[in-house]
């Protein structure tokens, strides 16, 4: 009954018709904006997670790094004298080889403030050292302690994981506390030979990896474990997991596919969420930070905002079913007193008065309705017409889409602690390394001026001069009228770098790199000049060729040389140029020819 009655009305047609096409869109809205919601946010907290992974990858990297260059002190004094390289390389073992011993053990313990021992063992005195506590101690030796962690490697530094701090076999008072500490293990080389003169080991505690990996997650919604090779914890939520081999096997497995950055999804039974992953790149070390995302953290707030997306569009959509119902009911009200007319002329009232006080469509209706009573009652009804109108209109709903100092001051708090340790050369290079940063990590692509990128040349060179000593000597012969002129950032230094990697032998003579800047017409002229192996026509010929082809079948070791005049031609046009030919005093000389511009306002970045 209820079914026949629906069929023969309008307004319960119209009704269940606007509802309809008010619900289904509004339902299905709400699905798809439901699912949308929770895979945007679910990959802005996975991006968001990843890049606090690369900022975490990056301070670990240069803090390792740190450490691992105290470990190479021990080459400091390779030229002569009385200096522990050289000590080592003798197999000296009286009262002032030991007493230099301990003083540079001492240094290297200063390095780093973390350092909680140095070990050394001299391999022809067969005599082990250790510094801890700033207590000092000797035992002999046939073989180092640590020899087993170096048998697979010659030079490279070999990264212990977390574990307890030993004694290194040398068992004598005053004894020390057994703390946490992460080890570089290192062989002493003699130079040029590969013959082991030595070992040299670095304890370090842990509290400054601990402090860097506290703050890449929460720690009450997230995990966190950087990992060695092995698997075995270097830092964990969990501190009775450190030292211990990692017990998420599909997490292990995982690490074992994949390499670089990346995430993956797991629905285990153990875990459920997402695993952002992020491997350091340094060399020697292959450890990786593995952060553990669960489910509920992911989705907290994507429920918040599916919360409140389902919260208006419900409310909207009730507002909008109570207007279309107001609606229909007004539409249909002024047919049903037409009907109710058409049934009392049916029953015989022709005289009736037909009054709807309506401008629109029915209006008009029911004036026509009543000038054809009018003619009924003057002529024999003929033909009966009725006209409904029916018009609907369509709602659309719309949504809106729910769319770094730190280094500098790690930098400047190690320089501050090593000159405070009364370590002036090792504060002297933190400084140029910052400076040197700082620099080249700016990420502005304005024109800098010469004299700005000369210092930074410069400071390069210091840098080399205090790893290499005597062997390097460098000058800077800049014309006066040429320190305020534009030029790209990062032209120079790669031309630096290439005397240090194809022409400088430490185990040689003396090497000299001059820098010299001057103005010729309407160009500038850079030239970085060595003193080093000369080299042939053909092989000169060949660089040219192979630096102008620019292409990805350039050979990678001259891939620099072809960066700086790419990105010189880009900046100052097809004019600027690079030439390369032999040395003065043999070696090779690289020159820049860089157009000056005409204006002379042009700015450059200071």
């Amino acid at each position: 009954m209820r079914l026949h009655a629906l069929r023969r009305s309008l307004r319960a047609k119209l009704v269940i018709f606007l509802l309809l096409a008010i619900t289904l869109p509004l339902t299905a809205s709400i699905i798809i904006t439901n699912m949308r919601t929770s895979s945007i946010v679910t990959d802005d907290k996975v991006k968001t997670a990843a890049n606090l992974l690369y900022q975490g990858k990056t301070n670990l990297e240069h803090y390792l790094t740190t450490v691992t260059q105290a470990s190479l002190l021990v080459y400091n004094g390779t030229s002569g004298g009385d200096t522990l390289y050289r000590i080592l390389e003798r197999g000296r073992e009286d009262y002032l080889s030991e007493q230099e011993i301990y003083t540079s053990l001492q240094s290297i313990a200063f390095a780093v403030k973390e350092v909680h021992q140095v070990y050394l063992h001299a391999a022809k005195a067969e005599r082990g050292y250790v510094i801890v506590g700033g207590n000092k101690k000797k035992t002999d030796q046939p073989q180092p302690s640590n020899a087993e962690l170096l048998k697979d490697v010659s030079v490279a530094a070999v990264y212990e994981p977390t574990h307890k701090s030993g004694d290194y076999g040398i068992l004598l008072p005053p004894y020390s506390v057994s703390k946490r500490v992460v080890s570089i293990h290192r062989k002493v080389i003699a130079i040029p030979s590969d013959e082991q003169i030595g070992t040299l080991s670095i304890d370090i505690n842990t509290s400054v990896i601990d402090a860097i990996c506290e703050q890449l997650y929460d720690n009450t919604k997230e995990q966190l474990y950087l990992l060695s090779k092995d698997g075995t914890v270097v830092y964990g939520p969990n501190s009775a997991e450190i030292g211990l081999s990692w017990h998420d096997t599909e997490g292990t497995a995982l690490l074992q596919r994949v390499s670089g950055s990346g995430s993956s999804v797991s629905n285990s039974d153990t875990f459920r969420g997402v695993y952002v992953y992020d491997q350091l790149e340094l060399n020697g070390l292959d450890w990786t930070i593995v952060k553990l995302i669960p489910n509920s953290t992911l989705q907290a707030g994507t429920r918040q905002v599916t919360m409140v997306n389902t919260v208006v569009l419900t409310v909207s959509g009730i507002i909008v079913a109570i207007v279309a119902v107001f609606i229909s009911f007004w539409i249909t009200s002024p047919i049903r007193k037409l009907t109710e007319y058409a049934n009392r002329i049916q029953s015989g009232e022709l005289d009736i008065d037909i009054r709807l006080n309506r401008t629109d469509e029915i209006g008009a209706l029911a004036r026509r309705f009543r000038l054809m009573m009018e003619t009924i009652n003057n002529l024999v009804l003929r033909e009966y017409r009725l006209e409904i109108a029916n018009k609907t209109n369509e709602l659309k709903a719309l949504q809106a889409q729910v769319q770094p100092h730190f280094l500098y001051n790690a930098l400047q708090m190690i320089g501050t602690s090593a000159l405070q340790s009364g370590a002036p050369g090792v504060y002297q290079l933190v400084m140029l390394l910052g400076k040197l940063m700082r620099y080249s990590m700016s990420g502005s692509n304005k024109p800098v001026a010469l004299a700005q990128e000369i210092e930074h040349t410069t400071a390069y060179l210091e840098l080399q001069q205090q790893r290499f000593g005597d062997k390097l000597q460098y000058g800077i012969d800049m014309a006066p009228d040429t320190g305020m002129l534009p030029v790209p950032r990062m032209i120079l230094q790669p031309l630096a770098e290439n005397v240090f990697k194809h022409a400088f032998d430490p185990a040689g003579g003396v090497m000299r790199v001059i820098v010299q800047a001057l103005r010729r017409d309407e160009q500038l002229l850079i030239s970085v000049e060595n003193d080093g192996p000369p080299i042939s026509e053909s092989r000169l010929d060949e660089l040219r060729s192979l630096i102008h082809q620019q292409s990805e079948r350039s050979d990678q070791e001259h891939i620099g040389l072809s960066n700086v005049l790419s990105r010189l031609r880009l900046n100052c046009g097809e004019e600027a140029s690079m030439t390369l030919e032999g040395g003065t005093n043999g070696g090779l000389r690289v020159t820049l020819h860089v157009p000056i511009p005409q204006e002379s306002e042009e700015e450059v970045q200071l």
